[in-house]
């Protein structure tokens, strides 16, 4: 019954207020207290995700833990594009980018965590028909090179993982090293890039510093998540951010349910939002 309601569920994305049916729908099972693994085929993609965190249940139940950014993401993507995942997580965006960019196209995903590096892997070991279009950086990306600790919260959110320590993030995963975007560039040859999504806990001002050399030549489309929360965890206001890309001439908006987009309004911005960002 699980496996033909969910079915059901993941469809739901196509209709205004499908939220509300999936999650009534999702509610009949209780989340497993330990890992359980489903692995699933959802418009041409197959993911393998563990029922029992707040991420993987999310897709297996919505097709996705967060659709707002993804109908944006699938409307600017086009065949042949290169995209660059930074923070990949277990490879949601990574995934339904290759499905928009084809075999013409390329995504690089960076992961830092070891255990979410190899769940990125296998989600795209098992989506063979996009081998040649991927490639998967076992790294995180900043202002500069080096090494860091690589910290979580207790709880099932697997994507929370942050280099910076703090009361909710207090757990150790392991040392992860360093480079910049800028750096990645230059030692991988690329010709283009179209979009960046970056979403790195807090780390997200220092990728875009990182990142000014590439940001420059190529005039990405970027999309960023932004907690007021992250950003003071990591010692700065988030409207450092929203400068940032003005001076480098962006036009800044929100992204909102089903993808709407709306331009920002700086001196009221949410303590969490996702941020699209187009070149001027």
């Amino acid at each position: 019954m699980e496996k033909f309601l969910s079915g059901i569920s993941r469809q739901l994305f196509r209709i205004p207020g499908g939220y509300y049916i999936v999650k009534f729908l999702k509610n009949l099972f209780p989340v497993p207290k330990t890992p359980n693994w489903r692995i699933f085929r959802f418009r041409g993609i197959v993911f393998k995700v563990d029922l029992s965190k707040g991420m993987g249940n999310a897709i297996y139940w919505r097709g996705a833990h967060d659709w707002g950014p993804l109908f944006v993401l699938e409307s600017i993507l086009k065949k042949g594009a290169t995209f660059i995942d930074i923070g990949a997580n277990q490879g949601e965006y990574t995934l339904w980018g290759l499905r928009k960019v084809g075999l013409e196209g390329m995504v690089v995903a960076y992961e830092p965590s070891n255990a979410i590096f190899q769940q990125l892997e296998e989600n795209i070991r098992l989506n063979p028909q996009y081998t040649q279009a991927v490639k998967t950086r076992k790294l995180g990306l900043s202002n500069k090179p080096g090494k860091l600790k690589l910290y979580t919260k207790s709880g099932s959110n697997e994507g929370v993982n942050s280099i910076f320590p703090s009361e909710e993030h207090d757990v150790f995963l392991n040392e992860i090293n360093l480079s910049t975007l800028d750096k990645e560039v230059e030692t991988l040859g690329w010709k283009r890039i179209d979009c960046l999504k970056i979403d790195v806990e807090g780390a997200e001002l220092n990728v875009l510093l990182g990142a000014e050399k590439t940001i420059h030549k190529f005039r990405p489309i970027i999309i960023t998540e932004i907690s007021k929360s992250s950003c003071e965890a990591a010692g700065y206001d988030p409207k450092k951010i929203l400068q940032f890309l003005e001076n480098h001439h962006y036009k800044l908006n929100i992204i909102g349910l089903r993808g709407k987009i709306r331009p920002i309004n700086k001196d009221t911005i949410p303590d969490f939002f996702n941020l699209i960002a187009f070149p001027i």
